[in-house]
């Protein structure tokens, strides 16, 4: 009998190319393992397939959280191993999909399904910049020989270092938004990077999941569908003064349209939420547990996205290539080791990189010659 198919899914973007993937292998028995460790996003993902029930034939709940007493984080991890060793006992797998391979509990199952079937594939599913960027860290010694070496002395010769995210001795297959914009490192140590196919979101599978998303976060599909822009806020430990940055989008963008017609997409780990609600009453605040990518059939053609270093710009534009979508430079302390390839990156996605005053004049263009 053909094996289960497991997808971890750790963040919405892992959830919606895990959907993506899941209804490829339609035929297949498909397995979510929801291992955020934000409570309320898994919460909502595990809810949503459950009521699906179409793209996942099951889901694994794996508990996550901060913990309480000495050991806490130890035993929560004992206890989610135990879950999978006895769940990958029951359900042998066949392939098991993640967007990190740095998550112990992934490396993990891929060592307990290799106990069952030595041929058991792990496949990286895009993570987002990192694919395209690598790491800082990636050729420092502590990254690729000290850490590697605690962690198996900690868990056992079963754990195999990623030197980025899709990297490790138990990914064969990476599945990439832009494969040919990877990090070379992933050919150099033999990986098959492949296409993934934004066809199977055209698919009724996908619209009913959606629908049921839609029904379960509450989003009001009207009021979606009247958006002017959309402001995607990377995490505020990005920013010099993340408040500084939103209020002079709010400013630019007020200029063009009432504030109930622009929506703010807050990081899903920020903690910032109540005081956007409160500074932006008027404006549309889009559940930050929810997958950006999952509202775009919700939205107008015309609808303009505006973010400075988010992912999730680029999945828009593989989605929806005619969308407009603009990053606005803003200093980023902790990515400027990288800047020019951020630029050089968006660039080749089609993605207009415009300063303040430059958006302020583009989109006063648009608005004269429309």
């Amino acid at each position: 009998m053909p094996g289960y198919n497991y997808f971890f899914i750790s963040s919405p973007l892992h959830f919606l190319l895990s959907v993506n993937m899941a209804i490829r292998y339609g035929e297949a028995r498909n397995i979510a393992v929801i291992s955020s460790r934000i409570a309320s996003n898994a919460k909502l993902l595990g809810e949503v397939i459950r009521r699906d029930g179409r793209v996942f034939r099951d889901v694994i709940m794996l508990e996550s959280g901060p913990g309480k007493g000495h050991g806490s984080k130890a035993r929560q991890r004992k206890q989610r191993m135990k879950v999978l060793r006895d769940y990958l006992g029951q359900h042998p797998a066949a392939k098991i999909f993640t967007g990190s391979d740095r998550h112990v509990e992934f490396q993990y199952a891929m060592h307990v399904a290799h106990t069952h079937d030595p041929s058991v594939q792990g496949i990286y599913l895009d993570d987002g910049l990192h694919t395209y960027l690598g790491s800082r860290r990636m050729h420092s010694f502590q990254h690729k020989y000290g850490d590697p070496l605690l962690k198996k002395l900690y868990y056992g010769t079963w754990w195999k270092n990623p030197v980025i995210l899709g990297t490790s001795g138990w990914i064969s297959e990476v599945y990439a938004v832009f494969p040919e914009l990877v990090h070379p490192v992933y050919q150099q140590l033999g990986k098959k990077v492949l296409p993934f196919d934004s066809s199977y979101f055209a698919t009724p599978a996908f619209e009913h999941i959606t629908g049921v998303l839609a029904e379960v976060a509450g989003l009001d599909r009207e009021t979606l569908g009247r958006l002017d822009f959309v402001l995607l806020l990377t995490h505020e430990q990005h920013y010099i003064d993340p408040w500084a940055h939103t209020e002079r989008m709010m400013q630019i963008l007020g200029a063009h349209a009432p504030e109930e017609r622009i929506a703010i997409k807050a990081h899903p780990r920020s903690s910032l939420l109540p005081e956007l609600r409160e500074r932006y009453p008027r404006a549309v605040h889009l559940d930050n547990r929810v997958g950006f990518e999952l509202l775009l059939p919700f939205l107008k053609a015309d609808c303009v996205f505006i973010a400075d270093i988010s992912s999730s710009l680029f999945t828009v534009k593989w989605l929806q290539p005619s969308q407009r979508a603009f990053a606005v430079e803003v200093t980023h302390p902790t990515i400027e080791h990288y800047r020019d390839e951020v630029r050089a990156l968006f660039d080749q996605m089609g993605i207009r990189r415009v300063s303040y005053d430059e958006l302020e004049a583009a989109l006063a263009q648009e608005r004269a010659s429309g």
